[in-house]
């Protein structure tokens, strides 16, 4: 099994990254209710979300959803499907699930007003087959909203890493690095002639040493080496900056691009 697949077999390491933006963000409106708004829903509107994970995102915004509107979640995860169903409880009904790779996307030309890309094009091997292949299933009005982070996303948390081990390093920068705020628009221009980016602005105040180790582990091997004693460490090390500081301030830099007319 692959290291992207043990990180996404089920949703518990991905609950874990959310929990320390839920309890220690300061923007009051929910990042999943921000995106919900920049959707435009046609009549009748067929969506597909690649990459859907545990439905967060709908479960969220269950009461805003139009009536009319057909729903695919798709992952490349059973285990992530099987987790939406659960997450989306007596919803589920509302909701078509199916196990998919976003580069082999198995619909014709022009299925879907809508795709959905939430903080994912960045693990996409071929990011530019599977872009290529939303483009081609999206009608000629529909749109792509992909969410992704800038390379500047949590850059106090890269300080916080390397002051303690130059070794660490921030376990989500290589995702921006892929596919991110600044280099997301040059990617989508080759299948999309309308690309827009729009931020969303929010920060952490981290008040406790736990949530912070529980993230950092989250993401297994792609942390580098915090075990063991050097684990300890870590948790030593935070406790006193949080003793000496009383906070520790992170600047999140996230966004959305809506691509549409393909070409």
């Amino acid at each position: 099994m692959s290291l992207l697949s043990k990180q996404y077999s089920n949703s518990k390491k991905f609950m874990a990254r959310i929990e320390l933006h839920r309890r220690f963000r300061t923007n009051p409106y929910l990042w999943t209710h921000w995106i919900f708004d920049q959707f435009k829903f046609p009549r009748n509107a067929s969506v597909l979300e690649l990459g859907s994970g545990n439905a967060l995102l709908w479960k969220s915004n269950l009461k805003r959803i139009p009536e009319d509107a057909q729903i695919l979640l798709t992952d490349f995860s059973e285990g992530m499907l099987n987790d939406a169903r659960k997450v989306l409880g007596d919803a589920t009904e509302r909701f078509e699930f199916k196990v998919m790779d976003a580069q082999e996307i198995t619909y014709p030309n022009d299925s879907f007003d809508i795709v959905i890309a939430n903080l994912m094009l960045y693990h996409v091997p071929n990011r530019e087959k599977a872009i290529s292949e939303i483009s081609r299933v999206l009608n000629p009005e529909g749109a792509l909203y992909a969410t992704t982070y800038s390379m500047n996303n949590m850059k106090e948390f890269t300080d916080l890493l390397n002051d303690f081990d130059k070794n660490l390093y921030n376990p989500i920068e290589p995702f921006a690095c892929a596919f991110g705020l600044e280099n997301g628009e040059e990617q989508l221009s080759k299948s999309f002639e309308e690309v827009e980016m729009i931020n969303y602005i929010d920060s952490l105040e981290i008040t406790e040493t736990e949530p912070i180790v529980e993230y950092v582990l989250s993401f297994g091997s792609i942390k580098g080496d915090i075990g063991g004693d050097n684990l300890v460490g870590f948790k030593d090390y935070l406790d006193d900056v949080l003793e000496r500081d009383g906070v520790i301030k992170i600047t999140k830099d996230t966004g959305i691009f809506i691509a549409s007319k393909p070409k």
